[in-house]
């Protein structure tokens, strides 16, 4: 991800004027938001281990008084809301966030909470893609005929469902075109969608896939 977005900067005339890392498990990050402050950038990008690397970095931070523009590629909507204040402002990236504005996600998310209730966890991007995936198979099933994995893989590509992201389909090489949002945590933790890239091409993923 920190590759593609390296090459991403360079392409739209920006500069990377620093790269720091942290071991998986550190958890003082003094030293790295001194070499930021110094570097006088401008924005900041981070992507770490996910979970408590999001938090004590977040933090750490804050305390030091960084406001720069800053996006997270690691952390997600309910990692976000446990952050509390600290979250607010932070721009991140996903497939799927709540705040998605279509009759589908509002369906989704009504029948969620009427199913779990105070229980429920923040839907994100790694749990949507298995709700769907289920309904994904179950279409490929259908069209296939059975369970015959030889063909369901073939029926797959010919199938589509309609889900809280939109539409699904895996025809490029069993993968799916994904339309990406760029969010913004608000104050309340919730994230706030300001940019749509529609139907992101996965690219070659497995170009020998027969």
């Amino acid at each position: 991800m920190l590759a593609f977005t390296k090459e991403y900067i360079g392409k739209i005339g920006g500069k990377v004027v620093g790269e720091e890392y942290l071991p998986m498990d550190g958890s003082d990050w003094t030293a790295i938001i001194s070499k930021l402050k110094d570097s006088k950038a401008d924005a900041l990008i981070t992507s770490t281990a996910g979970g408590a690397p999001n938090v004590t970095l977040t933090k750490q931070l804050r305390g030091a008084g960084v406001s720069l523009p800053y996006a997270n590629l690691a952390v997600d909507e309910g990692t976000a809301k446990s952050m509390g204040a600290d979250a607010e402002g932070i721009y991140l990236s996903a497939s799927y966030v709540t705040g998605i504005d279509s009759p589908e996600n509002k369906t989704f998310l009504a029948a969620m909470e009427k199913k779990f209730g105070s229980g429920l966890k923040t839907p994100n991007d790694l749990s949507v893609p298995q709700y769907e995936a289920v309904y994904l198979y179950k279409a490929a099933v259908e069209k296939a005929g059975g369970t015959e994995t030889a063909k369901v893989l073939e029926a797959l590509p010919q199938v589509s469902v309609t889900g809280p992201r939109g539409v699904i389909k895996m025809d490029k090489q069993h993968h799916a075109a994904l339309t990406m949002y760029l969010g913004q945590v608000q104050g309340d933790g919730s994230v706030k969608v300001v940019g749509t890239f529609k139907d992101v091409d996965p690219g070659e993923q497995c170009p020998k896939l027969k």
